[in-house]
């Protein structure tokens, strides 16, 4: 039964083994292809050089001869070429008899070929040897009475080796190696014509194979899966109630038993969701106002945190500005200690000023808009101020810009944080100096009235247009004139001041006569005023 189950698997998984078989033999086949071409090649080329050795051999025979002519008739020549041509043809000889050793391990069965060639070698070789103690001769005897008798004595050694004939033995050997050249072109020819048919035959089979295996298993696999695919395309239209035919027992049929069985599965959950989803109508309809209602309460949230942190990002500058124009007012010139421990006490507040700022940064991200919201107390308004007027002396000296004070305010307490008033009068400051032109005033003065303490700020600068006056709060308003003197600025500071003194029951008025210049007025209540006599 477990056979009959899986016979498709095994069919399919047995002709695809006898696949694998046919591609490994072909690989062997082409690895034996390979091999024998390049057999073909490396005994083409070792024939090739040896017949050109003995070619070679032969020339430099020829050039030590006449060498030796020009030598016995005393004609010009160089001693030492004699010797230099000698020992060529013994290396020339020697790389003959290596490609010999080659060619007989590439072709072992031609041994007489082989003999006669290492046996012309040997005659060559010792004709050599010979021929050194006549060219000796020659070197030392340059004028030799009886040319006649050396020059046969020198061609003897030359021509004869051994009672042979040497250059019949060169020439021979030359006719041999060609001969043999032209038998091993015509038997790679013929090699490689068998390879061929062999290399096309085993891809006739494979590809003969490959094709039988693919038009079987195309017909067993046409039926069940065009089955399966009419199945698939009756669920995708929602007819769960379709069924695959179950015919034999092979893996198709169990696949279409089981697509039954999740059809049918697939039918009883397709009705219990429509019950399901019903219900999850009703309560979402329930929630939907619910999730409205946050939503709108999100993007509100949403809206104070932004622009908290648009705020906070504006006044990181006002700190960084302060402790780079005391550095600088620092370095111009020589300064005592005092003045310089004053100035690294500036510094150092104006630093905690700007981590205060990065803790209230860190406090938005964490905790939205209340993060703004600090305890506050009683204070003498007096601290701020300073601080605040210490900044604007090293901002206005950057600019060079005049300023002057007239404070009437000793002992007069407010409630508030003095952290946010000092960012309060330093905003407004700053706006004074910054808007002032060069070698501008500026003038700070403070006065009590009443239940009120006020701080009026007028400067001489640029002014703003009457009709900019309404819209100077808002946040990044910036009046064309205020764009054109200063590019770099962002149009919070007067909004985040202005937010601050209301927090704190203060408010803030800004004017700018006709004259030119502008004036700041900041009113906050003192201790002793009540919350009913502040302005509505």
């Amino acid at each position: 039964m477990t056979l009959l189950k899986t016979r498709f698997s095994l069919r399919l998984l047995t002709a695809f083994f006898l696949l694998g078989l046919l591609i490994l033999a072909q690989g062997g086949v082409n690895a034996h292809i390979a091999a024998e071409a390049e057999r073909q090649v490396m005994r083409g080329r070792v024939t090739g050089d040896l017949q050109s050795g003995f070619l070679e051999l032969s020339a430099t025979k020829q050039r030590l001869r006449a060498w030796s002519l020009r030598a016995l008739m005393g004609a010009p020549h160089d001693q030492a070429d004699g010797e230099m041509l000698r020992e060529r043809m013994t290396a020339t000889i020697a790389r003959l008899q290596d490609l010999s050793r080659q060619s007989r391990s590439f072709d072992p069965l031609s041994g007489p070929d082989h003999d006669l060639r290492d046996e012309a070698l040997g005659l060559l070789a010792d004709s050599v040897v010979a021929l050194q103690p006549a060219l000796r001769d020659i070197t030392r005897q340059p004028d030799i009475v009886d040319a006649r008798a050396a020059w046969a004595r020198i061609e003897t050694v030359f021509d004869r080796g051994t009672g042979r004939d040497l250059r019949e033995v060169l020439d021979r050997s030359i006719l041999a190696e060609a001969d043999v050249l032209e038998r091993h072109r015509d038997d790679a020819d013929a090699a490689l014509a068998r390879l061929r048919l062999l290399s096309l035959g085993m891809a006739g089979m494979t590809t003969l194979l490959a094709l039988l295996l693919a038009a079987w298993a195309a017909c067993a696999l046409h039926r069940p899966i065009r089955e399966m695919v009419r199945g698939a395309r009756a669920y995708e239209e929602g007819a769960l109630d379709h069924r695959i035919p179950v015919r034999g027992q092979d893996e198709f049929a169990r696949f279409a038993a089981s697509i039954n069985r999740m059809a049918a599965e697939l039918a009883r959950r397709r009705d219990q969701e429509a019950d399901q989803r019903n219900q999850l109508e009703d309560q979402v309809r329930l929630r939907t106002a619910e999730l409205s209602s946050a939503m709108a309460r999100l993007h509100r949230a949403e809206a104070n945190r932004r622009r908290l942190l648009n705020d906070i990002s504006h006044e990181l500058r006002t700190p960084l500005t302060a402790i780079r124009g005391e550095a600088e007012v620092s370095l111009r010139g020589p300064q005592d200690a005092s003045a310089l421990a004053a100035a690294l006490d500036r510094i150092a507040q104006v630093a905690r000023q700007m981590g205060g700022l990065i803790d209230d940064l860190l406090s938005v991200t964490r905790d939205g808009a209340q993060a703004m919201e600090t305890p506050r107390r009683d204070l003498d308004v007096a601290g701020p101020l300073e601080d605040a007027l210490l900044h604007a002396m090293s901002l206005a000296a950057r600019h060079d810009v005049r300023l002057t004070t007239d404070l009437h305010d000793a002992e007069t307490r407010v409630t508030g944080d003095p952290k946010r008033l000092r960012q309060l009068m330093t905003a407004l400051l700053d706006n004074a100096v910054c808007y002032a032109r060069p070698g501008g005033h500026v003038h700070v003065a403070s006065t009590r009235a009443d239940a009120w303490w006020c701080l009026t700020v007028r400067d001489d600068g640029i002014g703003v247009p009457p009709g900019d006056l309404p819209h100077v709060f808002g946040r990044n308003f910036r009046a064309d004139n205020a764009r054109s003197h200063r590019p770099d600025g962002t149009g919070l500071g007067l909004a985040i001041a202005r937010d601050i003194a209301v927090t704190h029951g203060g408010d803030i008025a800004l004017d700018s006569p006709p004259g030119g210049g502008t004036i700041a007025t900041l009113r906050l209540p003192v201790v002793t005023a009540s919350l009913s006599e502040a302005p509505q």
